[in-house]
């Protein structure tokens, strides 16, 4: 014997409005939730790209401006600094300097050009392959080369430091300064000042200066520690790649490299 659904009841249907509003409220929590999350994940992504791109173009890690190839050697060394000047007990103002380190001033000798001949070796380099990434647009290759004739600035700069030095002494380095395809002596040291005054500053060491009284005189405490980037690692790197001076076209005269 076979029955008829019987019809639902009118007291049945505030359960089932009850029914699609929970439905519905379901449905829009979920979509809420969705959306929430996507919005979590752009943020994230968006503190990402804020916060750990600089830790990438920084003094640690290499800026945008280094050279690509020698960002790897980058390290960072905490250093004292020597050379200040101070009063000994006879109360002559005398240079305070480590006994038994490399010689970089004073009257010209052997010794103080060794150091500075060492120092600046690595001062022109030839890249090529990967290391010259970057820089075909910028540099110099050498002609019949795949090599690109390049530099580090910290090389540049040591290169100023030692003429300014060397310009104190005209007639031990009489020699200098005299070729007619260079600058003149006047031009070069203005570049070389004005050079290092824009380096100075650009590099802004913040280190505060400390200063102390010695009877009635206040001098500046120069042994104050600084952090830096390691020089020897970065010199290393660079005196590998040292340009080869046997280049033909500099020996043949061809070209000539501006000091």
């Amino acid at each position: 014997m076979a029955y008829d659904e019987l019809p639902q009841s009118p007291y049945e249907e505030p359960e089932t409005l009850n029914e699609n509003r929970y439905a519905r409220r379901l449905r829009r929590t979920v979509w809420l939730l969705a959306l929430s999350s996507l919005l979590n994940i752009a943020l994230a992504g968006w503190a990402v790209q804020r916060f750990w791109k600089p830790s990438r173009n920084s003094y640690e890690n290499g800026f945008e401006t280094d050279l690509k190839a020698v960002k790897s050697s980058i390290s960072l060394v905490k250093m004292r600094f020597d050379g200040g000047v101070k009063i000994d007990k006879n109360g002559t103002f005398v240079q305070d300097q480590i006994v038994g380190g490399r010689k970089y001033t004073g009257k010209p000798s052997l010794a103080v050009d060794l150091s500075w001949f060492e120092l600046l070796s690595g001062l022109n380099i030839d890249l090529s392959g990967d290391d010259a990434d970057g820089l075909a647009e910028h540099t110099l290759q050498w002609p019949d080369s795949d090599k690109y004739f390049s530099g580090l600035e910290v090389f540049h700069s040591l290169h100023c430091l030692n003429r300014l030095r060397q310009a104190l002494y005209p007639e031990h380095y009489s020699y200098l300064f005299k070729d007619p395809k260079d600058p003149s002596k006047e031009d070069h040291i203005d570049h070389c000042i004005e050079h290092l005054r824009q380096a100075i500053q650009c590099h802004a060491d913040l280190t505060p200066m400390h200063w102390a009284r010695v009877d009635n005189a206040v001098l500046l405490k120069t042994d104050t520690e600084h952090t830096c980037r390691d020089f020897d690692s970065i010199w290393n790197w660079a005196k590998s790649r040292r340009a080869d001076i046997d280049n033909i076209w500099l020996k043949n005269g061809t070209l000539h490299i501006v000091d």
